[in-house]
């Protein structure tokens, strides 16, 4: 009776020893899918949509500027971004995570909108875009590194996250030209509006009379005798 009574005890406790390391392994895991964290699927996602985005974004502006410096980063966005997004794609297969076709609605607005642009209203407002992109995704992937268990998904972030930083650092430049060009335009009238200000007036008036020519003395009609 006693010895009965052991085995099924044994055999419940061995039971519930098994449910409770399964519910804790799906804790872990947040419900994703191949044993990723719900996180780590949303970061894949998003990271795919992102990456898909700044391709279209760069042979816009290959096609649309006719700017060398804005052509040569956008290329360089467009070989560097397909190739990310070649290694994500294979990550995702091996996570079971399903890879998105499409981007997300408002990289489609966004770039609906530089559509309508052109010369350098298209290459001023691309290359701001370009900079709050890659801020974004720099946190993105920032945030997931030190959040993600899964070595190969820190990998994948520890790659990309340098690429992104030289292409910010360029975007950055191209985004300052015409700030910087309008602040020193801005400054040139500033200076010129208080140059003329402070010129005392009778050298303003001294000024304006040696602009005004003085007529030539006329000779005389007749003489007398």
């Amino acid at each position: 009776m006693t010895m009965r009574y052991s085995q099924r005890a044994l055999v419940s406790a061995l039971f519930l020893g098994f449910a409770w390391t399964s519910a804790a392994q799906s804790d872990n895991t947040g419900g994703g899918k191949g044993g990723l964290s719900a996180a780590d699927t949303v970061f894949i996602e998003n990271a795919a949509k992102d990456g898909m985005a700044e391709v279209q974004m760069g042979q816009m502006a290959i096609s649309k500027s006719s700017d060398d410096q804005v052509k040569q980063l956008a290329q360089h966005i467009v070989d560097d971004h397909t190739k990310a997004n070649v290694a994500l794609k294979t990550l995702a297969e091996s996570k079971k995570v399903s890879f998105p076709s499409n981007t997300a609605n408002d990289a489609q607005k966004q770039s609906d909108g530089l559509k309508a642009t052109k010369g350098t209203s298209f290459d001023q407002a691309w290359s701001k875009a370009m900079v709050k992109d890659h801020q974004d995704a720099i946190k993105m992937f920032t945030d997931e590194g030190k959040q993600t268990k899964d070595t190969d998904i820190q990998q994948f972030v520890k790659t990309t996250l340098p690429t992104l930083k030289s292409h910010l650092e360029s975007a950055q430049k191209l985004a300052a030209v015409p700030d910087a060009r309008d602040k020193a335009m801005d400054q040139a009238t500033k200076s010129m509006s208080s140059t003329m200000d402070n010129t005392p007036a009778s050298v303003s008036t001294a000024k304006a009379s040696a602009a005004i020519p003085v007529p030539a003395p006329t000779a005389a009609t007749g003489a007398k005798h």
